[in-house]
């Protein structure tokens, strides 16, 4: 389900940009995140890109946008309140407004680096 990746790469925002503004590099949490049970192959994928700003799409912003909307309504539909995907999606549609070119929907990390 693309709500589960869209809050994976949003939970890595946040976690790079409270790092990076500590000042430690975006690397060294990638490094202890892929030596621990927090691992997983998007994280391998996505995070080195977002610490590069490097936002080229595999899967555009505006798509994974329009997905969080259909997981949200069947949730309202199905009587499932879903609160990190509704906040998520608020972040997604922040970065979507303030985004003139089409980029990844790891692009998410610029609203932490804003």
């Amino acid at each position: 389900m693309n709500a589960l990746l869209a809050l994976q790469v949003s939970g890595m925002a946040e976690a790079l940009a409270l790092v990076m503004k500590a000042g430690i590099a975006g690397e060294r949490l990638i490094e202890v995140m892929q030596s621990s049970m927090a691992r997983s192959g998007l994280l391998d994928l996505k995070a080195p890109l977002m610490v590069k700003g490097e936002f080229k799409p595999s899967f555009p912003l505006r798509l994974m946008h329009k997905d969080l909307g259909l997981a949200l309504d069947l949730a309202n539909q199905m009587g499932v309140a879903l609160p990190a995907t509704a906040a998520t999606r608020e972040v997604y549609s922040y970065v979507k407004g303030a985004t003139k070119e089409d980029v990844d929907y790891s692009a998410v990390m610029k609203y932490w680096t804003k």
